[in-house]
């Protein structure tokens, strides 16, 4: 009987305890969620310091302040429970997100550019290399993101968004053009980008550029940027962007599978 109440008190302390984590758990995430700066905090507040004295990274992936730290960028896995192969792009310069007057200067920095080379975090988180049409980066709107710094998503592509881009190939060029997706979501524009990288291609000047309403409101638009691999072999971008309507959100995070099932599926 004595070595039963032992048994049972501690069982009974290791079921709190694991209630304690449970519960911190869910007040990080409750917090990040009502929090709209959660994110500028643990960049500008944690990584960044962490980086500037040369301790070790606790909380983001990768700091890069090469540039400086108006120009500089990090790297954070996104902790969402429901986003296991996600991670996030975010400037280590305060900037609200796709409606900020800092992304259309002329010397704007690329964080676009920067995001594209963070794939390689999903590489090494899915264990293989992915192949290039199946990433895919997004910013949603400033009415359709729960943070108020812009962090771009990099993640897997849905496969059926894959599929409605590689069948649509034919129709786009490199001026914005309609674009029906499944059922399931509402239509975009898009463009072709018939070059193997980003560098000099700011898709945040492109949309303000190409489209004048766009321009106009630039809060209410969102930029998905997924890899394509052309006809001809040749690699590449496809370049999407949509206008929130009442009832139709500018959330272009809904084009990435969470769950990444196209790299699962394809050997």
């Amino acid at each position: 009987m004595r070595l039963g109440a032992i048994g049972w008190r501690r069982t009974g302390m290791a079921f709190a305890i694991l209630a304690a984590l449970a519960g911190l758990s869910l007040f990080f995430l409750v917090s990040r969620f009502l929090d709209p700066d959660a994110l500028w905090k643990i960049v500008n507040g944690k990584c960044v310091p962490e980086q500037q004295q040369g301790t070790a990274r606790h909380h983001c992936a990768e700091v890069d302040l090469s540039k400086g730290i108006d120009r500089g960028f990090a790297v954070l896995k996104d902790n969402a429970p429901t986003k296991p192969y996600n991670y996030l792009l975010i400037p280590t310069k305060r900037i609200t997100g796709i409606e900020d007057a800092a992304l259309m200067a002329p010397d704007a920095e690329n964080y676009f550019e920067h995001a594209w080379a963070a794939r390689s975090y999903l590489d090494a988180i899915l264990k293989r290399n992915l192949d290039w049409n199946m990433v895919a980066l997004a910013v949603n709107s400033a009415k359709d993101r729960s943070q108020n710094q812009l962090h771009i998503h990099v993640g897997c592509v849905r496969s059926d968004i894959r599929s409605a881009l590689k069948d649509n190939e034919a129709r786009l060029s490199q001026g914005w053009s309609p674009l029906t997706l499944p059922a399931s979501d509402p239509p975009y524009v898009a463009l072709k980008l018939m070059r193997d990288n980003l560098s000099g291609f700011n898709p945040f000047q492109a949309l303000a550029n190409g489209i004048p309403e766009a321009r106009a409101a630039m809060g209410l638009q969102t930029i998905v940027v997924v890899g394509a691999v052309f006809r001809d072999e040749s690699r590449g971008f496809y370049i999407l962007s949509r206008h929130r309507q009442e009832g139709a959100p500018a959330h272009g995070e809904d084009l990435i599978d969470p769950a990444c099932q196209l790299a699962k599926q394809t050997p």
